[in-house]
């Protein structure tokens, strides 16, 4: 699966598979352990707007600061910023120290996503990379599945122990502490790429390409931030499902991206980037739009499992045909401004989606779904001449 690439390019891979394991116990649990902590929807949006926001400023910064210190060394940062904002989290002694904690791993997300793309775009080059962030993706997301079972599951686990309520969501919590003990010794271990122009020459064209990437995405990110953090709540609260019950439709969504991945190259050389790209978005799309209409837990479960695989899926494919588009210099800049948008428009969607779900179970789905088409739209109008 990995043969023919460097040492250093396995290692980023590897480390970011093992690290995805312990990232998804945050998502999954967060909202839950906030509950426990006496915190509302309401309150619940202004946490992960503040993460989200703060996570979209450092993407603007990412590319800037790792031109003047390298790619590995932001990443070492981001890692250790994202530690500490973990640990108060575990902590939680006060509002104000969540507010901090959500904060730090908001910096986190903002330097490691784009630093990370341009580092592995450069070890891979332009043939397999395509292979390499599918793979990387693929890897990431199957030990994402076995995060939210084992986050699922642990909190009742801990529970019939004797523990509180509390006390169990703050150890499953704890345990997102491990994603750094793997990282931090892997970054370590690797050699950076070097950045041979400090300085980006910006031009007209190079403004242009950025925003034709970004307004698709922050659309996108919009409609995500809407419905996606409030998933694992809105399944309880609609079905009355438990934690664990509903834990088992994270894993299986988890799990069927992370297989299907690693076959996803090999329809992109058939029918190209942008045609995936837009045939699977504008088909979450539509499974969102009926979402609301569904009445048993089941199917509920069984498409918003199909939803997330297709609109997730296409991710590493699109974060590899927008960096073929920039050089050396331009990618983690280029990245982090798309991601930017997204993530700015993901916060807005956080506070957006806290108000509508406090509102009503239906209308946020609606909503995500024009803006999930409306995207794929405008991505395909600006590229499918690319498509080859």
């Amino acid at each position: 699966m990995l043969s023919g690439y460097s040492r250093d390019a396995k290692i980023l891979i590897a480390a970011n598979a093992a690290g995805q394991l312990f990232l998804q116990f945050s998502a999954f649990i967060m909202p839950f352990y906030l509950g426990a902590l006496g915190y509302d929807m309401r309150a619940m949006g202004k946490f992960f707007s503040i993460q989200t926001f703060t996570g979209g400023f450092f993407f603007l910064l990412a590319g800037q600061i790792s031109l003047r210190i390298g790619y590995k060394k932001t990443l070492l940062l981001s890692a250790f910023l994202g530690l500490i904002g973990r640990l108060l989290q575990v902590a939680a002694p006060n509002t104000p120290v969540l507010l901090l904690s959500f904060f730090l791993v908001g910096v986190n997300m903002g330097l490691r996503q784009p630093n990370f793309t341009a580092l592995l775009s450069e070890e891979v080059g332009e043939e397999k990379r395509h292979h390499a962030f599918s793979i990387s993706f693929g890897l990431g997301t199957i030990f994402n599945a076995i995060g939210v079972l084992v986050a699922g599951f642990a909190p009742g686990f801990f529970r019939g122990l004797g523990l509180s309520e509390g006390v169990a969501y703050r150890l499953v919590i704890s345990l997102t502490i491990l994603q750094f003990v793997v990282v931090i010794p892997a970054l370590l271990m690797i050699r950076d790429v070097p950045v041979r122009n400090p300085r980006i020459n910006w031009n007209r064209q190079l403004v242009v390409k950025i925003l034709k990437f970004s307004i698709p995405s922050a659309l996108i990110g919009f409609g995500a931030g809407i419905t996606i953090p409030y998933m694992s709540i809105y399944f309880n609260m609609r079905f009355g499902e438990t934690l664990a019950a509903i834990s088992w439709i994270f894993f299986f969504q988890q799990l069927a991206m992370g297989l299907g991945s690693f076959a996803l190259p090999r329809l992109v050389n058939k029918i190209g980037p942008v045609n995936v790209i837009t045939s699977f978005q504008s088909t979450a799309a539509f499974l969102f739009a009926i979402f609301p209409s569904i009445e048993t837990f089941l199917l509920a479960a069984f498409l918003y499992v199909l939803r997330s695989i297709l609109m997730n899926i296409v991710g590493p494919i699109n974060d590899s045909f927008m960096v073929g588009f920039f050089s050396t210099e331009e990618k983690a800049t280029a990245a982090g401004i798309m991601q930017a948008f997204s993530t700015f428009m993901r916060g807005c969607g956080n506070y957006v989606g806290g108000l509508l779900f406090a509102t009503s179970l239906s209308y946020p789905f609606y909503v995500t779904a024009v803006l999930y088409v409306t995207a794929t739209a405008i991505f395909y109008a600006f590229f499918i001449k690319h498509n080859r």
